[in-house]
This record gives structure tokens, sequence and C-alpha cells, in this order.
């Protein structure tokens, strides 16, 4: 017959002991004596004084007295409760314990105990009577013991069971203190109730889960039915819960959105509160991505114990809404600011020889310090039941899955298993699959563990569908009111997120005939996509905090404080002093840019002072108070030039994109919440007003202007402007230009009416497409010879070398494709080839083999490349 402890995890077997342990120690406070009995012993032999701690020898023969040393010997060879080292008390510890009424030995008049007033002491014979000492008379013995002096009632409870005592209080009812409740088979019903809060603060669960014919537990499936019988619970197959629903999932930068589809209503999942009990808000559904972490060791131990639905704790490891509040609440201090992991997402693009990240928890008196190593590929194999081991790399995208499926998959709500996600234009294949295959790894533990075995399961599946500006696009034109027609209606996305900023542009129809015969009802047919690397919410707040830190190089260079450099970032004369990829500078720039946040996403600082002090981490990882010297109007300066930047390359990649087809209208739609900038706006709507009446007022806006009429100076093009979807008091579920992504992707699941065409996809063998213009300078421009989308595998002639060299350009800039980019601009990268063997005649050629990668050599002719006649052949990877 199965018992509880069996079937009951070890980590809540351990909390539910734990927590009946805390219950009947609360009890030792509530009398000051207890009676000990040892071992089923008749006799009372001992009483524990719970105010000193001390246990008193009460087995001690009192018709005797003894001289103090004899006493002392006689105490020191008792072993009454097997224990040694009994003592005689002092005069002090003595003449307390009887002077206090409620002791069960006071007898007689005055202060006697068992009608005594001669009793030993350390200190001499104390006369009760009197409370002083009386060295010419020998007393009675009654020794005493600190074994419990040192520990908490908890740890006397503990000790109790292993010594198997028993207590009583000291009164006339003499109640038993219940330490058979440990000893007892545990209640199943104590032991998971609050399953579900333990490790994400989902609601506790009530006793009708537990008891209702309806519900029951998905944990007690496959239990002994006498033991539920027994308990009064109940078990339920967790494959009736199982829901025929997809699941979208918009993993960002800055937050994550988790949409399902509840029978044709599209809806979104608030994860990571605190509360759950609390009326809910539209940026509820705009998870952070975040994780806090709180002690490492623990977290580690409990991660890689259990596969499914492992015992990790609130007390390890917090994350999304709960570990930004702790962000929000403690932004001065740099052990919060380093116990937190952000750009989470974008830690998933660093290759295994990029500087490893650093993290600390917040284990006193100083926090473990733990390296993250780079994501590797870790599919689960299907068929084969998924293990985990403490060898494991430890990979914060599964926890942070791992948690949204706890969420995904609450008791509440039921269990998913069909997961599609989303991805940004220019991620990599193989980024895009290590992502997957976290997620994949992550969502499945959070299933529980009596799934697996049942036939449903072979369901589960965690897939990509569709770019993160075609989802949006999906999403939010039945808010616009665009409806497709058979020509169709052009269309631009301007997403501007937390870590880049998208393009994509594509036509918006009604299906074909053979189209509809696959069951389709409107087509996002998109053939061009480019984006700006370094414009995204969080580049532009760590550029903030690199500009501020340079401006106050004098106070860093005295504090000893280093920080670290935008990837998009100059570095400066003797900057090998202050920049460096540890730990303590990633805290001070993490916390800068805390501080500068509120420029960026409110338009001002919240110190209108000029100075901000703040609490560095020097080189040594000492905390020292720093105040450095805040310019605004540099900074507001730097970020509407970048923002000015990011939309002209937006416009540059427009004219290349609809080069072929040229419209006379585009419906641009801004999606992301950096779009929501002022800055970006008003940038905006200058490029829509231009072909009207009110011109342009800032220079910004002028610049722009004259742009967009400089690339469309041949062509009679309006821009419809559709700015960011706000959230609807009404209806929280309505898309916004951040939720617009998930809701978006509901619609394009499998069996969907709505079909995408990826021309550019297509092109790229389902690579991401070429991310770089690739070329050589003439007279001092910028000439692109592979463009950014340029099919893979096809050979480019790009130039003769000189004297063994050719100087190979290239840009993410999408202003490279209009001629405009000059030598020595920023965006343009040089690098020089050493070529060897003969050049006479030999031309340099590049072909594309990954979204960031060529391949090049030397031949006389595309001939020669044929037939093999090749030298100087390697590959280039653009991104280092």
């Amino acid at each position: 017959m199965d018992t509880p402890e069996k079937n009951i995890p070890d980590f809540l077997y351990k909390r539910f002991i734990s927590t009946l342990t805390k219950i009947i120690a609360e009890t030792l406070d509530k009398q000051p004596y207890w009676w000990v009995q040892v071992n089923g012993a008749k006799e009372k032999s001992m009483i524990f004084d719970s105010h000193t701690r001390l246990l008193w020898d009460t087995c001690a023969d009192m018709g005797k007295t003894f001289e103090v040393d004899e006493g002392a010997k006689a105490a020191a060879a008792s072993r009454d409760g097997k224990l040694s080292n009994w003592r005689l008390p002092t005069k002090l510890e003595l003449t307390a314990f009887a002077k206090t009424t409620a002791n069960p030995l006071r007898k007689g008049i005055k202060n006697r105990l068992k009608d005594k007033y001669d009793w030993l002491s350390a200190d001499g014979n104390v006369d009760l009577d009197t409370l002083g000492l009386v060295n010419y008379r020998p007393g009675a013995l009654m020794p005493c013991n600190e074994a419990l002096v040192a520990k908490s009632n908890v740890e006397i409870v503990a000790e109790a069971l292993r010594r198997g005592w028993q207590l009583r209080d000291c009164t006339a009812q003499e109640r038993p203190l219940d330490l058979n409740m440990l000893q007892d088979e545990p209640d199943l019903m104590a032991a998971y109730l609050d399953v579900d809060y333990i490790s994400a603060r989902l609601p506790k669960l009530d006793t009708l889960q537990f008891t209702d014919p309806n519900k029951g537990l998905w944990e007690f499936w496959g239990m002994d039915e006498a033991l539920l019988a027994r308990q009064g619970v109940r078990a339920r197959n967790p494959a009736l819960d199982v829901r025929d629903s997809n699941v979208a999932i918009d993993f960002g930068t800055n937050s994550t959105v988790v949409a399902y589809d509840d029978n044709d209503q599209h809806k979104l999942l608030r994860v990571g509160l605190s509360d759950y009990w609390q009326q809910e808000r539209a940026e509820h559904y705009e998870n952070p991505t975040l994780l806090e972490f709180i002690h490492f060791p623990d977290l580690l131990e409990a991660w890689h114990k259990d596969t499914f639905r492992p015992g990790v704790s609130w007390d390890q490891v917090r994350y999304s809404h709960a570990a930004q509040q702790s962000l929000r609440d403690n932004n001065s201090d740099p052990r919060v600011v380093a116990s937190i992991l952000a750009k989470i997402k974008q830690w998933a693009l660093r290759e295994s020889t990029s500087p490893r990240v650093r993290l600390s928890d917040r284990q006193e008196p100083q926090g473990m310090e733990h390296e993250l190593a780079a994501l590797t590929l870790r599919n689960p194999v299907r068929g084969q039941a998924m293990q985990v081991s403490p060898q494991d790399p430890f990979d914060p995208i599964e926890l942070y899955a791992w948690f949204l499926g706890l969420h995904i998959n609450w008791r509440g709500r039921g269990l998913f298993l069909r997961y599609y996600m989303t991805f940004p234009v220019a991620y990599p294949r193989e980024v895009k699959d290590k992502i997957l295959a976290s997620f994949r790894r992550g969502l499945m533990r959070s299933l529980p563990a009596t799934l697996v075995g049942e036939r449903a399961f072979a369901q589960f599946a965690v897939e990509e569908r569709a770019s993160e500006p075609a989802a949006y696009a999906a999403g939010v034109m039945p808010c616009l009111g665009i409806k497709p027609d058979i020509e169709g209606f052009a269309y631009a996305v301007f997403d501007f997120g937390g870590g880049t900023t998208d393009f994509d542009f594509g036509y918006y129809r009604l299906p074909t005939p053979e189209e509809e015969d696959e069951g389709k009802e409107e087509v996002f047919e998109h053939f061009g996509a480019a984006g700006d690397k370094f414009l995204g919410g969080e580049n532009l707040l760590e550029n903030l905090a690199y500009r501020v830190f340079r401006h106050n190089l004098d106070v860093c260079r005295d504090k000893k404080i280093a920080f670290t450099r935008p990837l998009d970032a100059e570095e400066f004369a003797g900057s090998e002093m202050f920049l460096q990829q540890t730990q303590a500078a990633s805290t001070n720039t993490a916390m800068l840019m805390s501080r500068l946040r509120p420029l960026w996403e409110k338009g001002a600082l919240e110190n209108t002072s000029g100075i901000e002090t703040l609490d560095l981490l020097d080189r040594s990882g000492q905390k020292v108070s720093c105040q450095l010297a805040i310019l605004p109007d540099a900074l507001n300066a730097y970020l509407e030039q970048r923002v000015e930047q990011g939309v002209c390359n937006f416009l540059a990649a427009l004219e290349k994109a609809f080069a072929k087809h040229k419209p006379d209208q585009v419906q641009v739609l801004l999606a992301g919440n950096a779009s929501r900038s002022q800055r970006v706006l008003d940038l905006f709507r200058a490029l829509e007003t231009q072909r009207h009446t009110e011109p342009p007022s800032s220079e910004s806006q002028v610049r722009v202007y004259r742009y967009a009429n400089q690339l469309f100076s041949e062509q009679s093009l309006s821009l419809v402007i559709h700015e960011p979807l706000t959230a609807s008091e009404q209806d929280p579920f309505t898309p916004t230009a951040k939720t617009g992504v998930a809701l978006g992707l509901l619609r394009l699941c499998p069996g969907s009416p709505v079909k995408v065409i990826n021309r550019t996809q297509d092109q790229s063998g389902n690579e991401a497409p070429f991310a770089h213009y690739v070329g050589r300078v003439r007279q001092g421009t910028f000439l692109p010879i592979v463009a950014q989308g340029s099919d893979y595998e096809q050979w480019h002639e790009l130039g003769a070398p000189s004297e063994g060299v050719f100087n190979l350009y290239h840009s993410q800039s999408p202003q490279a494709h209009t001629g405009m980019l000059k030598q020595g601009e920023p965006g343009l990268f040089k690098k020089r080839l050493d070529l060897f063997g003969h050049f006479h005649g030999q031309r340099v050629f590049a072909r594309i083999v990954g979204p960031s990668t060529i391949e090049i050599c030397t031949a006389a002719s595309h001939q020669a490349l044929e037939q093999d006649e090749l030298e100087n052949n390697r590959v280039l990877d653009l991104d280092d």
C-alpha cells in the first residue's frame, strides 16, 4: 500500500514537515515550563524552562545533601535524558527558577522547592527563604543543562523527536505537546495546499480543489485509491484538462506577451504578479522579461533535481513583474541590480567566444557570483523521457519559459500543448533554434509529470510561425478597419522595440483562386525586411549612460569606476582604464540606466538638479558614493539624432522594398512601445503632413522631410501613418503597440484563414535575410554591390585587389542602398583583406553564406569560379 511520504515530492514533504514543526514549536512559548519524559518512561525526569531554555534534572536524589565540590561531581556524572554536561546552576539561575510562581516544584513557604530551602549552586549553598548564600550548610542537588539553550523552538522540537522525548505542560491538565503530528501519516491536502503558490505566487488551492467530484489534483493521478479515499481527496487525470487551443508567445527584450485562443476569443495572460487578486491593468499583460536571483545554490539544486514542476521557490528566484518591482524599489542598491538578469533575449545572441554574463544572488553577507555560459542547442528528444541533472548548463531562457508555462498551464485554466513563437526579422536560424529548444524544455517542464505518460502528451510542440512585424500587421489590420482587396494594400511596419527596430514591407490582399482553394480568405505577402540593429529602447539607454560616464571621467578616475561600452559606441582615448566586461562594470551601467530611464520614456528626468548621486561599485567591488553631472540637453540631442537616423533608415528601406512595385500609398504601422515616444511620433507626423498643408516645425522634422522628398522625388507617394495602438479600458484584450504581435500571431496559426507568404525567407532558404550591404568605396562614397536580402550562395564581383590588399566595406544602414553613405561616416565599416598569390587579372568575389557571413575568394572570372579555379578562399563574419 502506498504511503503519502512516498508520493509527495521531497520539496513539498520537507515544507509540510517544516510547517507542522513551526506550529508545534510556537506552542512551546505559551507555557513557561514543560515536563520531559524520556523514552516513554512514566516518570517525568526533567523540566524545560521555555524562557531560559535550561533543562532541570528532577531525578536527582533530593534526600541527600552535598557540599559544593561533591555536588558538582554528582551533577557532572548525571546522564538524565541521555545527556552529558550537567552542571550546578548559578545562584542567579537557581533563584530565578525558584521565584517563578508557575514552577511545578514550588512547595512550602516563600520560594522553597519541594519544601526544601537549602539548594546547591555553583556559587555555594543558597537559602531560598532569604535568597542568600549560606556556605556553612550543605544543600540539595538539582543540576541544569544547556543542551537546548542555543536552539530555536523548531530545533528543540526536532531534538525531542530525535531523542524520543515526550513533553507535557506543567499545568494541572499536563497537556502534551503533540509531537505525534510529525510521525502520523502526512496530510495530503495540507502538503499540497500551497503547491502553486510556492514557485510562482499563483493562488493557493481551496478545499474544493481537493474534494469536489469535478476537480481533484493532477499530482494525485496514479496514486493508491485507498490512500486517497482514506484522506478524502480526489485525483484528476490531467489529460481531461488538455485544451484544444493555441498559445502565442512574443518573447521580447523588455517584455513578453502571452496570448491564447479561448474558443475563438483571443485573450492575454498576466504572469509574474505577486497578487493575482488585484484589479487587472493594461500593463499587467506586458510581462517584463526579467529574472531576479535570490539564492543560486538552492535554485540550482531544486532546478536540477526534478524534471517536471521542480521545487523552485520564490525565496530562490523571482521573475517578471515581481522582479521589475524589486528593481524599481531598489534601483540605488548595487546588490539588487546585480541580482537581476535583464536582456535575456539578447543574451541568446552571444557567441561562445563572447565575454560571459555574470550575476550575483543576494545571499548574506556577500552574494554568490554565477557565470552564464553561452546558450547551446538542447532539444528534448521526441519519444524519450526528458531528464535533468546537475551537469546540465543553467539556461535562464528555459527557466523563464518554465515560469511562463506555470501560468499558462495553471489548474484554473487547463493545460496547453501547442505553442507558437515569433522572432525579429534578422535573427539567425541558429539562434532561433536555440531559443525554441529552451522554450520547449521550459514549457514541457511546466506540465504535470502525470501527463507525460498520457497519449495526449504527444501533441506537445513549440514552433516558430512568423516574424514579429508580420504578426503585428496581421493583428492590427482588422482594428484599423483596413480590409484587403484584389490588388492589395501596400504596408510597412516600423517595429521599435527594446532591443532592435525591425522594418517589414509587403501587401495585404485577397487570395488568388488557388489560395481560396486552400481555405484562405486574406493574404499577407511580405517581400522586404530590414531594420536598425542598434535602435532599441534599452540600447539607447545604454548609450545615454555611456555618455554620462564619459562626461564624468574625472569622478570615475578618482573613484576607480568601470563601465561598459554599447556595441555601437566609439571608444575614447584612455578608455582601457574604464571599459571592462566585469559584473561591477555591468552593474554600474545598469544603475545609471535606471536613473536615466525617465528621460527616454517620459521626456524628463525625475531629478532636475543636474546632479545624480548614486552608489556604484569600484574595481574591487566595493560600494562607493558618486555624484555624476547630467546634461539633459546633450542627452536629448543624442536621442533626437539617433531616432532621426532610424526613421531615415526606415525610409531608405521602404524605397528599396517598393522600388519595383511603386505603390501610390503605403499604410505605415508604428509598432513596439518605443514607437510611442514623442520624438518618433513627431517625425512620422511630419512625413504624413508633407503631402498636405502643415510644414514641419523642428529641424529634425525638416531634415526627415527633405530626405523623404529626395528618396521619392520621382513618384507620388502618400504615407498613411497609423500611430501605436493604445490599450482599451473596456476591452483589455484589444491589440496594442506591444500586445498586437502575440494577438496577431494567433491569427496566423495552422488552420487559420490568413496566409503569410515570406518571399525574403524563401530566397534565403528559411534562414534570416542577409543583414549587410557589402561593397567598396569609390570617390569617397560607398558603392554597395551585395545588397541586404540578396540571395544566398550567388557569387558577386567586388573589384580588383591593389598590391595584394582589398579594402572591403560593409554596412547595415539601409541608407547604404541610396548611394549617400560617405567614407568615414558612422555605420560604415572597413575590413582589410590581405591576399596572396598572383594578382594580375584577378578579381575579389563574395557570396552570402549566413545572415552576417560571406565567403570571399579571388578568381579571374565567374567562369573560373565555376571551374573551381580560385584562391584566398575564406569566410568572414561581418559582425566581428
